[in-house]
């Protein structure tokens, strides 16, 4: 097992470097194809004292090595995520495949009442990436969930890309979705693998307020948590969110810090907001700016390291 490092103030995220590169500055679209210009993204967040970056797919570990081997530091922390192909399995796919069914059954039978409501009448179709389905397809049965597994070998081949990693971040949606359906033996499961493998087992999701208590009171061996949450918004209530975050005795890096555009016009706020009031350890941002890298970068360090002295 790796030392467990001190997390960094910040986290650069991967996302500007693959499937989610048009989110980010759309002119600068093409750069991001670029691995030279990615690495001087990344660089740039490393000049100005930034030592954590989170991947998700070959490219982003490939830069994270040479970013190592250019800099010579080995200090560096990687927070993998191994998204959703990271082998969770119902009828011979990934479960991401089937994400109509398992959102509809979550809505039908499993969340709580208040909870389906919401994703019923307002999720669903304002933010449809992440809880639009298809209202006519079945829910799935008992048998159908019990059916869903982990794929050991997919697992442990994806995550054999994060070897230079402190840290995995597996979920995401699939931790999401489990966890709801009551298959938190998937999570164990992965998470035994992750220590395996010698790395720390972060728990990345994204219904926070929702799932962290489940996976709290059924103890599962997670050392942390990575969470949407900044000073606007979280789902699915900003407040809950806060809540659970005073109240867990482990890590949580916050992602989407910036998610508002009146966040934007204050990132020192923001980052003053999410270290002493949301009391998170980090944060993980993206950008495919240089000059934001390095800016964000030395603002996350200040504003933690000036709460930290006021403790």
């Amino acid at each position: 097992m790796k030392p467990s490092p001190k997390l960094p103030a910040s986290f650069l995220g991967g996302d500007p470097f693959n499937q989610f590169r048009f989110l980010y500055r759309r002119e600068l679209l093409w750069k991001l194809f670029d691995e030279e210009y990615c690495l001087s993204v990344m660089k740039a967040a490393y000049d100005a004292g930034g030592r954590g970056f989170d991947l998700s797919f070959d490219v982003n570990s490939r830069l994270f090595k040479r970013l190592i081997e250019t800099t010579g530091d080995r200090s560096l922390i990687g927070l993998g995520n191994p998204s959703w192909e990271q082998g969770v399995v119902f009828e011979q796919r990934f479960i991401q495949y089937n994400r109509d069914r398992i959102l509809k059954t979550l809505v039908d039978r499993l969340f709580p009442r208040d909870l389906a409501a919401r994703v019923e009448n307002q999720f669903s179709h304002d933010d449809v990436l992440v809880f639009g389905y298809d209202r006519n397809v079945e829910p799935l049965t008992d048998k159908e969930i019990e059916s869903i597994y982990l794929d050991e070998v997919l697992f442990k081949q994806r995550i054999s890309i994060f070897k230079d990693c402190q840290y995995i971040a597996l979920g995401g949606s699939d931790a999401d979705w489990l966890v709801s359906l009551g298959r938190l033996d998937i999570i164990q499961q992965m998470a035994q693998i992750v220590r395996q493998a010698g790395s720390i087992p972060f728990l990345l999701c994204q219904y926070a307020s929702h799932i962290v208590p489940i996976v709290e009171d059924n103890h599962i061996d997670v050392e942390g948590y990575v969470i949407p949450l900044n000073r606007d918004w979280a789902w699915f209530d900003r407040d809950a969110c806060v809540e659970i975050v005073h109240s867990i005795q482990k890590p949580v890096i916050a992602f989407m810090p910036f998610a508002s555009g009146n966040l934007r016009q204050d990132i020192r706020g923001a980052l003053d907001w999410l270290y002493q009031d949301a009391g998170v350890e980090s944060i993980l941002y993206g950008t495919a700016d240089p000059q934001h890298a390095h800016s964000t970068t030395i603002l996350a360090e200040q504003s933690r390291s000036a709460i930290q002295q006021d403790r």
